[in-house]
């Protein structure tokens, strides 16, 4: 099952590469000072291993498939320290932002990636597929025989062979094997957090660096990983609203210059280029699930103009949102408008996880 974690003091090692981290972290600079978050293309993969901390928090547009045998695997996913306890498999949509900060050594993970657009062609239940959209993580104990590991290899290598008619049938196999998790799942439990009060004087615009007078210490004996948890996850519940470096600092209280460093050297990447995942991720959904204008999915993603939405957009996501849509609209029954759907669009990972966002 999925459980808050709270780092013992003292245990923030600098983080290494994950198993299947490609890229590294940090956000390019494009034209108007916008903050590129790093974004991944993996694929179709199934492979197994000895899971390694990845230095950056990532996204890629599959549904991502974990399953930990030798030891719990300790996420940020949406910005919520969560724990994959042994013998767990969890399935989440792996566009909300995460990265594996704690892995024992010698602890055996299975993996497997399917593309959306893949995922989508199965013609799943809505139930289903809607879950996994809404960043919520199906998450089940496994069973011998029902739902283990014991496909993986042989996924692996069916896969690797190139033959589409072994590729197929690994296909439905793995089809089958989350359609068992979807049924053995369990509500993820409410994550335990810091209540970070809303920080008055909340200014317009982007996290990018803006400028705070004065400086508190860090609350207790909260480590670094800790308090880089609390600011990912202030940043998941309020990237709708205009906030700046000030505003998440002071979720910490701490002066944000000390916030950025915190952060980049815990996450891997900028408080700005965070935000902006957040804010992609819940583009995709909205453009996915919802039939609303590119203005108005814009606005309810957090962006501050629309050319703002298409420059992160298409710098995320390799093609424009409208490319986007088209691309996946053939795999999906007709959505409903953002007004009817209003009331799930402000479900995203952090409400699954027992918080919902402030309302405005």
């Amino acid at each position: 099952m999925i459980s808050p974690v709270r780092t013992p003091a003292g245990a923030s090692p600098r983080p290494r590469s994950h198993a299947h981290a490609a890229t590294r972290g940090g956000a390019a600079r494009g034209p108007g000072r916008i903050d590129l978050p790093v974004d991944e293309h993996i694929g179709l993969a199934c492979w197994s291993g000895l899971s390694s901390v990845m230095e950056c928090a990532h996204r890629h547009d599959d549904i991502e498939v974990n399953l930990a045998e030798g030891g719990a695997l300790t996420y940020l996913f949406g910005g919520v320290p969560v724990e994959i306890a042994p013998g767990t498999a969890a399935a989440f949509w792996a566009a909300v932002p995460h990265q594996l900060v704690r892995a024992p050594a010698h602890s055996r993970v299975h993996w497997i990636t399917i593309p959306l657009d893949r995922f989508l062609r199965w013609g799943l239940t809505d139930g289903l597929a809607g879950r996994l959209l809404q960043g919520q993580p199906l998450v089940a104990t496994t069973s011998t025989g029902t739902l283990d590991a014991s496909g993986f290899g042989r996924w692996s290598a069916d896969l690797s062979t190139g033959d589409p008619d072994l590729r197929d049938i690994a296909l439905l196999e793995i089809q089958a094997w989350i359609r068992r998790l979807a049924r053995a799942a369990t509500p993820v439990e409410p994550a335990a957090h810091a209540d970070a009060a809303h920080p008055s004087g909340t200014h317009g615009g982007e996290a990018h660096g803006s400028e705070a007078h004065g400086s508190e210490a860090p609350q207790g004996d909260e480590t670094a990983v800790e308090r880089a948890a609390t600011m990912a996850r202030f940043i998941a519940e309020r990237f709708r609203d205009p906030i700046t470096v000030a505003d998440i600092a002071a979720a910490v209280h701490v002066h944000p210059h000390h916030a950025m460093g915190v952060f980049r050297n815990v996450v891997g990447t900028t408080l700005g280029a965070y935000l902006t995942q957040c804010r992609v991720a819940e583009a995709q959904r909205l453009l996915l699930t919802t039939g609303a204008g590119m203005a108005e999915i814009a606005h309810a993603a957090g962006f501050g103009s629309q050319s703002r939405f298409y420059s992160c957009f298409t710098a995320a996501c390799g093609e424009p949102p409208g490319a986007y849509r088209r691309r996946h609209d053939r795999r999906r029954q007709p959505r409903p408008s953002l007004a009817s759907a209003s009331s799930v669009s402000r479900n995203t990972v952090h409400s699954s996880m027992g918080t919902a966002p402030s309302e405005r």
